[in-house]
């Protein structure tokens, strides 16, 4: 069966070309699989793609105990799974569900700043009570809105 091409995968593409791409964070309803394109397009243009799922993996919360920059949450991923490649410009690194764990958030500036990774964020961001996270990145990130597929007949 074909597979619906939908713009967020052009938009995707079109993110990782930009010579100083900021974290993404992606925001839309439950169930319109945003999971989906991003796991797709990070194992299609990455050499190493490291997806962190904040409900099927709440252990990862423990990545920011020690502070937000790069090397402390990289270190604090690689106690976790030793099985993650962190290679320099061809890693991306997905946090999913991140409503899950809102202060993910924080933690952009310091991975825009530093630049080694590409990090994507994802979820409904249902229920995010932005007062809780400490400083949520104006100028560090990017959003997209991405929306449910539409089947069109003709």
């Amino acid at each position: 069966m074909a597979e619906l091409k939908r713009k967020i995968d052009k938009f995707l593409v079109d993110w990782k070309n930009l010579k100083n791409r900021k974290p993404l964070i992606i925001k839309g309803a439950r169930q319109i699989g945003k999971t989906t394109s991003v796991e797709k397009f990070g194992k299609e243009n990455y050499t190493s793609f490291i997806e962190i799922n904040f409900v099927s993996m709440p252990q990862y919360t423990q990545i920011f105990q020690d502070g937000y920059t790069t090397d402390k949450i990289i270190k604090n991923i690689s106690l976790l799974n030793s099985d993650c490649k962190f290679i320099l410009g061809e890693t991306l690194i997905f946090f999913d569900e991140m409503q899950e764990y809102p202060d993910t958030a924080t933690s952009l500036k310091f991975f825009h700043e530093d630049g080694r990774f590409d990090v994507i964020c994802s979820g409904s961001l249902m229920g995010i009570n932005f007062n809780q996270i400490h400083s949520n990145s104006v100028g560090n990130k990017e959003d997209y809105r991405d929306f449910p597929k539409i089947k069109v007949s003709i």
